[in-house]
């Protein structure tokens, strides 16, 4: 399965890049960042870079949540779903769905895929 991944996340003011960095680096550990304007910016190329979100996943049971959660994300070729900054930076996994409101705002990851729907049954198996 092709998949790239790319996650973004807006840097307020009051926040620190290298935090949100890190916060993007404990969802994605082979995400390489770079700093573009106020938004950090993350990508990695393989399935390999989904394996701690995968294992996050089934460790916390919600696999039909997190399958119905991306199903409504799917436009065209890639996968679009949200996640929570502050869970991120403490090393904890919360989805919202797009239009929640958040503090710091999320993190948005869009997945670019082949096969969307193979991709979200890979994930959530």
């Amino acid at each position: 399965m092709k998949v790239t991944v790319y996650a973004k996340a807006v840097v307020h003011p009051t926040e620190d890049v290298d935090k949100v960095a890190r916060a993007i680096r404990n969802i994605f550990p082979a995400a390489s960042t770079a700093l573009k304007g106020a938004e950090l910016v993350a990508r990695t190329d393989s399935a390999e870079g989904l394996e701690k979100l995968r294992m996050m996943v089934r460790s916390r049971r919600i696999r039909a949540t997190v399958r119905s959660l991306l199903s409504k994300g799917v436009e065209g070729d890639r996968v679009v779903f949200f996640l929570n900054k502050q869970a991120a930076a403490a090393g904890k996994l919360s989805f919202y769905e797009k239009g929640e409101v958040m503090a710091l705002g999320p993190i948005e990851v869009v997945v670019e895929t082949d096969d969307p729907r193979e991709f979200i049954e890979w994930l959530t198996q």
